[in-house]
């Protein structure tokens, strides 16, 4: 009888250890991506809800207080990637990935890319010598709530040369501009396909 009990539970325990239940995160995963101009733009991110409370707002009472440094989303942060390189809130930056941090205000915001994604959404680890931008945005208020944290890749440009990261969340919106500069590549590009083989003007000389 014992080792019946035993196989019993040691098949249980193997049940346990290799069934996994899916279930909803409190804040779920979202992406958001647009090309501007060349460059693929995305941002990876958790999406935290209102659930009724006070998000931005002066002092402990506000889930974001003014003042105090966020991840600029949940769980492990939100994460922006750029395929070239850009110039994002009047700072160059390196094509890459990078972790999105701010500091929400009441007249203006501190945003911030950071170079360390192991770091993830631990902001008492935050160390400013891993910045790779530093910008401030005026917020925007909004008349309608948006009850779970969204970001967009708006206003792009019709040159296609510039476009906004904007977050929005609760009645705040901040946009950071970023601008990209493609001529260069597509005068190659141009250069390279323009580029034929002379014995072609002959053999189409010929013809005619």
């Amino acid at each position: 009888m014992k080792k019946i009990v035993l196989s019993i539970l040691a098949g249980l325990l193997y049940f346990g250890v290799e069934a996994q239940i899916d279930v909803p995160q409190p804040s779920s995963a979202g992406s958001v991506y647009s090309k501007v101009g060349l460059t693929d733009v995305t941002i990876d991110y958790f999406r935290p809800k209102m659930k009724g409370r006070q998000i931005f707002g002066e002092g402990s009472d506000y889930l974001q207080p003014y003042g105090v440094l966020w991840r600029a989303g949940a769980n492990s942060g939100s994460k922006l990637t750029i395929s070239t390189d850009a110039n994002i809130g009047g700072k160059d930056v390196k094509a890459g990935e990078y972790l999105i941090f701010a500091t929400p205000g009441k007249e203006t915001w501190t945003v911030m890319l950071y170079s360390d994604l192991s770091l993830g959404g631990n902001v008492a680890g935050y160390d400013q010598s891993k910045e790779v931008m530093r910008t401030t945005a005026t917020p925007t208020k909004l008349s309608t709530m948006v009850e779970t944290l969204t970001y967009n890749i708006a206003d792009i440009a019709e040159d296609n040369a510039s476009a906004n990261i904007e977050l929005s969340w609760a009645d705040v919106s901040v946009k950071i501009p970023v601008k990209v500069d493609f001529d260069q590549e597509v005068m190659a590009a141009i250069d390279a396909a323009s580029k034929v083989n002379p014995a072609n003007y002959t053999a189409a000389a010929n013809y005619y």
